[in-house]
């Protein structure tokens, strides 16, 4: 019997963080001791001598003695460095059940592998002083980036910017797609570790001396240094981004807070042997993500789901969806009165007032939860000190007569209070009013002034106005060509009111490989059938032709009809432009093959984005669709066949294409459609 490890260890992480809370770690005993190990979430295997063995110790493969393993982010396959007769080869194994999947013919001797973020490329370094890249569908080499040294390890950014190579004290920074230097740095120290940021704003190096480096990827400069790293032996950011754990010692781990250095947990292993770390986490964000570990012939999976969320980013990210609405042109809203209601000035006064109010409403009750007490008094400005255990201090305008009243905390009471987030990533006072209940007596703590206000005086996040103002207008011309397909549908009877067609655009500030400041052009098209109508507007069970859902027609009719009027403008000859096509499916089960003729091509373990997280997906005319996830795949394939027949100057551009599934654990019509987004790379320069 074919035993699907895969499928089999991912549910076995559901299982394992069935609790909302752990009360202690979990411990994966190990037939062997892990001379080194990957892993993809909870997708583990690990080496010993000239074997790979998965959680259960089962034997994948032999191939010979290992000297790297890493584990592809889709759970497709795990790679490996091994040699036989001091000869180095490099060769993918099924991560399913271990079987060989394909085998790099190289000319030079291998020193180093890596997946990229998305599972479309795969790296090998060799000692002809290269970096080779690869296609993982095609298994076909698309670059060669010439090096300056033979790099031991390498590290990629997540969006695939730069190849980071270790040689000795030296990082050598490469831009992945040009296959140029961007930066050399010499660390001073042998270098141990390296990773990037999953924001891809900094790169961590963790060096011998115990000391941990962080660069900006904007210039490479160096911004912050941490000490008493310890041993130094490997390093990982949480998921999130605010975290990172360093391996200090071969029993001692510390996570550390990145936006409060002094907030730092150490982790102590029960037995020595510490050589690495990653972290694993499940799309459900109510769980909690494990930092895992090896030591001696076991894995430990240790909660952390203590740490405090990165509250800065969950405000700025909260605001900036509530400014993008605010920004856009109102129906019948003249271009007079757009301009006089946005602006530079009033969207920095409606930026503040959101994120006054997303961080109160985050912060809670913090002064009725808080221990207050009364500290020094400043006579000379009459400012006396209010403590809280649980944020900072504030100090209160009181004249000196009044202090003798102040004896008892208990006896004030705060409201109408207004919350920031403050230094530390901590949550601040910025205004409340302060009432002795035994005099009745007001005060009022006014510091709004402070409030960051980063994401509008922030170089990185600024768009200009005029952009801001321009994707605006657009959008309203898009609805315009909206409203014209869709009155045009309803009077052919092919869809109704309960068919709601979205469609959206938006500026986004970005950096390039080269640091350069750009800005990209998003447009969406979605859409929504009320789920009492979708079954007449929308795909039947099975169906996958665009052609055959009125809605999904009607859609796709709006982005052609767009880029042959307005939007045309963005097609620019050799520019890039990723396009995110989605395809959806309900929970109806599929008891019978579905026949796949093949419209769209075969594809085999393609990349996928299956509801949020990193997937394969094989369809063929042979294969049929016998799954949900296949027959979602097959409407996403059938947008993007769409884009290429009918907008056929898009072929002009570099066109990425992503694939996004969501499959529904519910059944219904209405979790039958499709999406698409266009994402135009710098959009604005000539």
């Amino acid at each position: 019997m074919k035993l699907n490890f895969r499928y089999f260890y991912l549910s076995l992480a559901i299982l394992f963080l069935a609790g909302s809370v752990m009360a202690e770690d979990r411990v994966n005993p190990l037939a062997n001791t892990p001379q080194g190990w990957d892993n993809t979430n909870f997708a583990i295997c690990y080496y010993n001598g000239n074997s790979v063995y998965n959680l259960r110790s089962y034997e994948f493969c032999h191939p010979g003695k290992i000297f790297s393993l890493k584990v592809s982010p889709n759970y497709l396959s795990f790679a490996v460095i091994f040699a036989k007769k001091d000869r180095r080869t490099v060769r993918l194994y099924s991560y399913t059940d271990g079987k060989e999947l394909y085998t790099f013919k190289l000319n030079s001797t291998p020193t180093a592998i890596a997946y990229s973020a998305n599972a479309k490329y795969f790296m090998i370094a060799t000692d002809d002083y290269d970096v080779q890249v690869y296609n993982l569908s095609t298994k076909q080499q698309i670059r060669k980036i010439r090096t300056t040294t033979v790099a031991n390890n390498i590290a990629l950014s997540n969006n695939g910017y730069f190849i980071a190579a270790i040689d000795g004290e030296m990082l050598y920074i490469y831009n992945t797609e040009t296959g140029r230097v961007r930066k050399v740095l010499e660390i001073g120290a042998n270098i141990n570790w390296v990773a990037f940021s999953p924001d891809n704003n900094k790169v961590a190096v963790l060096v011998e001396t115990g000391k941990l480096f962080f660069y900006d990827t904007k210039n490479f400069n160096l911004t912050e240094t941490y000490d008493g790293m310890g041993d130094a032996r490997c390093c990982s950011f949480h998921p999130e981004g605010k975290y990172i754990s360093v391996i200090t010692e071969s029993d001692k781990i510390k996570v550390i807070n990145m936006k409060n250095p002094t907030d730092r947990e150490e982790v102590t292993s029960s037995y020595p042997g510490i050589t690495q770390l990653g972290y694993c986490s499940l799309v459900d964000k109510s769980k909690p993500v494990i930092l895992a570990y090896n030591n001696i012939k076991q894995l430990v999976f240790h909660d952390l789901d203590n740490l405090v969320p990165d509250y800065e980013q969950l405000v700025a990210d909260e605001v900036e969806t509530m400014m993008d609405d605010w920004m856009k042109m109102m129906p019948g809203e003249s271009l007079e009165d757009y301009q006089l209601r946005v602006n530079d000035e009033t969207r920095t006064a409606q930026y503040a007032k959101f994120e006054n109010e997303i961080a109160t409403e985050m912060a809670g009750d913090k002064i009725g939860n808080a221990d207050v007490s009364f500290g020094s008094y400043n006579q000379d400005q009459s400012m006396l000190e209010v403590n809280f255990d649980n944020m900072p201090s504030i100090y209160l305008e009181v004249p000196q007569e009044d202090v003798a009243e102040f004896s008892n905390p208990e006896k004030l009471s705060f409201d109408k209070s207004v919350y920031g987030v403050g230094e530390n990533d901590q949550f601040e006072l910025l205004y409340t009013e302060v009432t002795n209940t035994e005099t009745g007596k007001k005060y009022v703590f006014d510091n709004m002034a402070k409030q960051s206000l980063e994401y509008l005086t922030s170089d990185d996040n600024f768009v200009p106005l005029d952009l801001i103002q321009q994707s605006s207008m657009e959008e309203v011309t898009l609805q315009e060509i909206r409203q014209e397909v869709v009155e045009e549908a309803q009077e052919k009877n092919l869809i109704s009111e309960h068919t709601h067609i979205g469609v959206k655009t938006k500026v986004a500030a970005s950096t390039d490989a080269d640091g350069n400041k750009v800005m990209n052009y998003n447009i969406d098209f979605n859409y929504v059938v009320d789920s009492a109508f979708s079954v007449q507007e929308d795909f039947h069970p099975g169906k996958y032709i665009s052609e055959e859902s009125a809605s999904a027609e009607a859609m796709l009719k709006i982005v052609k009809n767009a880029f042959e009027k307005e939007f045309r403008q963005y097609i620019q000859a050799g520019k890039k432009v990723r396009i995110i096509v989605t395809g959806a499916a309900d929970a109806l089960p599929i008891s019978r093959k579905i026949t796949y003729g093949g419209e769209y091509g075969n594809h085999e373990d393609e990349t996928v984005t299956k509801n949020g997280e990193l997937s394969t997906v094989t369809l063929t005319g042979q294969s049929g669709i016998t799954t949900n996830e296949q027959l979602a795949f097959a409407r996403a394939l059938g947008v993007q066949d769409y884009v290429t027949k009918h907008i056929t100057e898009l072929q002009s551009m570099q066109i990425e294409y992503d694939y996004v599934i969501n499959v529904s654990n519910e059944y219904g019509a209405e979790f039958r459609r499709i999406g698409i987004t266009f994402i135009f790379l710098d959009a604005f320069s000539k």
